[in-house]
Order: structure tokens, then C-alpha cells, then sequence
């Protein structure tokens, strides 16, 4: 296991306190070559233990205190120290000194800068030839987290600019750490610019499931811009999800613009009715070997759930019977059929047109927001509009009885009644627009130390698309006319069909929100000045589709604000 590194004078403080060496708590970074046991509560950590142990040969000046170890020194002589020293030779006898303790920071403690505890990356690398080193670095960070080994937890990114590939996966465990001179000698300075990230996902970084911790400093991260594909892309500059002690320190992370909405398609016409034709037509009275009865004409097959009802069936009788009324269209309710003739010689009543269709509903209006996750962001869509209802069929006409006085001539048969048209098709809800988030903690503890989080604008919502007409109805079937001597009266006409009712448009979709912070469970701690920005223009929502004097409501503009957090 790793041993904490200490300095002369610290050592001297230990040697008189009464401490033994102390092991790294996280033992994978821990030297597997020094064998470091836990306090004992024995005195005394260097110094000679017997033999030709040589002093110690740094610090030569100042106050300097003596250590000595063992009991059965012979001629060693143990190393002496002062406050200016850095470092103390041990006795040939005595115990080793550590040399770094790789769980520090670079800023902290510079020995960790080394091919031992870190991969490199610079602009000058290569992913191909690079092996990671300080002299052979990567030139992205993309390639060096994929080459993260066990013992290799420290990722150094010398200051200046990359294009990474693809969204950043970065892994339970590892430290990235920017702000190093790119001249080679890897020195740690805090007066560089950042190491800067250009991302070319919509996704600049991911953190998932982390238990032990990762801490990311000196850096900045620059997703893109979602893409303008109508699906209301989102763009987050880092997503944090069920994941413990994530630290960000000196840390810029910048989110691209969301994607705008698709608008909802525009509703097609509605089909009109078919028209009668010469089936629907009522059959002439007749005295001249009539039948005992004729069938009224079918109206014509029914379609969009619009259909005419059937004429009235003529007979031969001198009194008025319910057979000879029309039919009623389809689904109208009380009847629309016309009455048959209730006296001998006189026409029947024609049908009674057919109501038209009620119009669609519009679509229902989109939610303020969409949903935050841990996947990211749901936008907010309009909802589709509705299709018109088909106009009612036309009720049949009536049939007429014979002429007065006599029982040998049949009645008319009434006409048919007209088809109703089709309800208009609905037009479609607008897409709501892609979110810009700089950083979402789903269920994390995250921290940030003096950092910026800044979001770009939301896609816009799409437009809701425009419903269409509803089709035209369709005159009814002719009644029956009267015999030649015209004796007999003649059939109803059958009645018209309605129109088809409009569809409803669709409802416009809400802007993309612009946040800097989205959290859900804990809030993310902030220390020092963290500054957190969002678009200075909200994206607008998309408006609703609108057919005659009826409008479909409009999507809202997006959100803009610095935190937001899942209730």
C-alpha cells in the first residue's frame, strides 16, 4: 500500500510524537513495494539501526533535529534535519522513506505528475502512436480514459484545445486534471487557461453509477449543439446520474442549443359523400298490373360512417301504412325519413336533410415544461387536434299511395337519401423543443467548487399543424314520379346529405427550456463564487394551427433560469 509522503521537518515532528507511517486510505493507489503497516505506537521512524548507516545529507542549515531508531547501532549515525530540508537519507538500517503519496492533487503535490500515477494527453499527441506517457501523450481525452489502468487514476490535460469525438464517458474513480504547460515539462500552473473540451455530441460528458468518486478540475467542457432533426433534440454539457462524492473544481461546462420542434403535419381534406345515382331514384307509380308492392331504392354503400336512408316501399291499399315511410339516415336519432302519402293521390313527404358533422376538437395544449430524468429531457408537444365528424345521411323520402277509388294502382316508391360527407382530417401537435443544460445531478452528491455552468437557448416548439374541411354532402335520390295518367301521387324525395365537420387543429409545442443546473434528490454543494448562466432569450413556442375563426391554442415559451429541480 501507498505511504503518505511527509516532509523532513514532519518527519522529525513524527520521530519525537511517538507516529508510525500511515497508509493511504485508498489502497489501489497505494505503492505495492513498500510494505506500510497500520500505528503500532512504536517510537522512532528512520535513523540507523546498527552497521554503516550514513546521515542524512539534506538540510544544512536551520534548525535541525536529530532522529535516531533501533537499539543495537554500531557505527551509523543518524540523520540529522532542518526545516529547509526536503527530503532525509535513512540509515542503511533504518526504514524507508516514502517517496509521494498518489492520492494528492497536482496543485497540491507535484510528485503525482508522473508516467507512475497518470496518462497524458496533449494537443501535440497522437491516439494512435501515443502511449499515454509524458513524452508520447494522446491527443484526446476520449483515448486516454480508454486506456485508464488500475493503478493509472489521474488523467493530465495540458492546457489548449480538442476536439473530442464523441461524448465522454468518464469512468468510477478517476481524476482529470488540467492547467499543464504544454512545453514538455508538465509543469502544473494555475495562471494557464483550462485544458478546453469541443465535444462533438450533444452530450459532452456523462458520469453513471460512481460509488468511490471522480473528481474532474481545470477543465472545460463544450458540448454541441443538438441537432435539427424536428425531434426536439436536447443538448447537456454533463449528465451526473446515481452517482457519490463527484467534485468539480475550476470547472467551465457550456451546453449547445436545443433542437427545434418539428410542426404537426396539416390534415387532409375531407372526402366528400359519394353521390346518388340513378339506384337511389324512387319507381314510378303505376295502375297497370301493378305488384302488390315495390321495395324503396338503398341508398348508396356507406362510408366514413355517413349513409342515406332507404326510400319508402310503395303498395297497393287505400289507407296509410308505416312501410311506406323513408328510412332514417345512419345513426339519426328521432328519424329524418319522410312520411309516406297518407292520402290516395297526393305525394309523400320528402326526407329531412342530414345534420352535418361536428367539428374536432383541437389539440390539447402543451405542459409548461416537459419531463427531466435521469435520461435527460421529454419535451413538451401540443397535442394532435381531432378529425371531423362525418355529416348525416339524408333520410329516405316516402312513398305515395294509388289513385282515389281504386285498389288496383300502386304508389311511388320515395327516393334515397344523400350521403353525408367526411369529416376534415385533424392536423398534427407541434414538437416541443430540445433542452440546454449545462449540468443535470440525477440522484447524486455532487459538489462544486467555484466553477461555471452555462446553458445556450432552447430549441423552438413547433407549430401545430392546420386541420382540413369536412367533405360535401350529397343530394338525395328523386322520388317516384306519378303513373302516366297521373293518378298517383308522387314519391318523397330523398333528403341531402350534411357536410362533413372540420377537424381540429394542432396545439403548438413549448419552447426548450435554458437552465444551468438541473438537480433531482440532493442539491449539488457550492463553494466559492460558482457562476450560473442561461439564455437571455427564452425559445418560443410554436403556434397553434388555425382553420377559419378556430385556432388551437399556442405552445408557451421555454423556461430560463439558473436551477431547476425535479418536485
Amino acid at each position: 500500500m501507498k505511504l503518505k509522503r511527509f516532509s523532513i521537518g514532519t518527519l522529525g515532528l513524527l520521530a519525537v510524537s511517538g507516529f508510525a507511517w500511515s497508509c493511504s486510505t485508498k489502497s489501489d493507489d497505494c505503492n505495492q513495494n513498500l510494505n506500510c503497516e497500520p500505528y503500532d505506537g512504536v517510537a522512532g521512524i528512520a535513523g540507523t539501526a546498527g552497521g554503516s548507516g550514513a546521515s542524512g545529507s539534506s538540510g544544512t542549515s536551520g534548525k535541525g533535529g536529530s532522529m535516531s531508531a533501533g537499539t543495537s547501532s554500531t557505527s551509523g549515525s543518524s540523520g540529522t534535519t532542518s526545516e529547509g530540508g526536503t527530503d532525509a537519507s535513512a540509515g542503511s538500517g533504518g526504514a524507508p522513506v516514502p517517496e509521494c503519496d498518489g492520492t494528492l492533487s497536482p496543485d497540491v503535490d507535484a510528485c503525482v505528475i508522473s508516467d507512475k500515477y497518470g496518462v497524458f494527453v496533449a494537443p501535440t499527441g497522437n491516439d494512435s502512436t501515443g502511449d499515454g506517457t509524458q513524452a508520447h501523450p494522446f491527443a484526446t481525452l476520449t483515448t486516454a480514459l480508454s486506456h485508464i489502468e488500475k493503478l493509472k487514476k489521474h488523467v493530465y490535460v495540458c492546457s489548449g484545445e480538442y476536439t473530442e469525438p464523441d461524448m465522454l464517458k468518464i469512468p468510477d474513480r478517476v481524476s482529470i486534471y488540467g492547467r499543464f504547460s504544454c512545453d514538455g515539462s508538465w509543469n502544473y500552473d494555475s495562471a494557464t487557461s483550462p485544458a478546453f473540451l469541443h465535444v462533438a455530441s450533444p452530450i459532452g460528458a456523462t458520469i453513471a453509477d460512481a460509488k468511490t468518486g471522480v473528481v474532474i478540475q481545470d477543465l472545460r467542457i463544450d458540448a454541441a449543439d443538438a441537432p435539427e432533426n424536428g425531434t426536439g433534440a436536447n443538448s447537456f454539457g454533463l449528465m451526473i446520474t446515481n452517482s457519490l462524492n463527484i467534485t468539480l473544481k475550476h470547472v467551465e461546462i457550456h451546453a449547445g442549443k436545443g433542437g427545434k420542434g418539428k410542426d404537426g403535419a396539416d390534415g387532409a381534406s375531407g372526402l366528400d359523400g359519394v353521390a346518388s345515382g340513378a339506384d337511389q331514384n324512387g319507381t314510378a307509380g303505376s295502375c297497370s298490373s301493378p305488384p302488390a308492392s315495390r321495395v324503396g331504392p338503398q341508398s348508396v354503400p356507406k362510408i366514413c360512417e355517413s349513409q342515406g336512408g332507404a326510400g319508402g316501399t310503395a303498395r297497393v291499399a287505400t289507407d296509410y301504412a308505416p312501410t311506406q315511410d323513408g328510412a332514417s339516415g345512419y345513426l339519426v336519432s328521432p328519424t329524418n325519413g319522410g312520411k309516406g302519402g297518407d292520402v290516395l293521390g297526393q305525394s309523400a313527404k320528402p326526407g329531412q336533410p342530414g345534420d352535418n358533422g361536428v367539428p374536432g376538437e383541437s389539440g390539447a395544449s402543451a405542459s409548461m415544461t416537459g419531463v427531466f430524468s435521469k435520461d435527460g429531457y421529454m419535451v413538451a408537444s401540443g397535442g394532435n387536434g381531432n378529425p371531423g365528424k362525418p355529416g348525416f345521411g339524408g333520410g329516405g323520402g316516402g312513398a305515395s299511395l294509388g289513385w282515389a277509388g281504386s285498389t288496383t294502382c300502386v304508389g311511388a316508391t320515395g327516393g334515397a337519401g344523400g350521403m353525408g360527407g367526411c369529416g376534415g382530417d385533424p392536423g398534427g401537435g407541434g414538437v416541443g423543443g430540445g433542452a440546454s443544460v449545462a449540468l443535470l445531478s440525477w440522484q447524486s452528491v455532487v459538489t462544486l467548487e467555484t466553477c461555471t455552468l452555462s446553458a445556450s437557448t432552447g430549441g423552438a416548439g413547433g407549430k401545430g399543424g392546420t386541420a382540413h374541411t369536412g367533405g360535401a354532402g350529397k343530394v338525395g335520390g328523386a322520388g317516384g314520379p306519378p303513373d302516366a295518367a297521373h293518378t298517383v301521387g308522387t314519391g318523397g324525395n330523398g333528403g341531402n346529405g350534411g357536410y362533413g365537420g372540420n377537424g381540429g387543429s394542432g396545439a403548438g409545442g413549448t419552447g426548450g427550456p435554458s437552465i444551468a443546473l438541473v438537480y433531482d434528490g440532493t442539491a449539488p454543494t457550492r463553494l466559492g463564487a460558482s457562476v450560473l448562466t442561461f439564455a437571455s432569450t427564452a425559445a418560443a413556442g410554436g403556434k397553434g394551427g388555425t382553420l377559419g375563426a378556430v385556432s388551437a391554442p399556442d405552445g408557451t415559451k421555454g423556461l430560463t433560469q439558473d436551477v431547476y429541480t425535479k418536485l
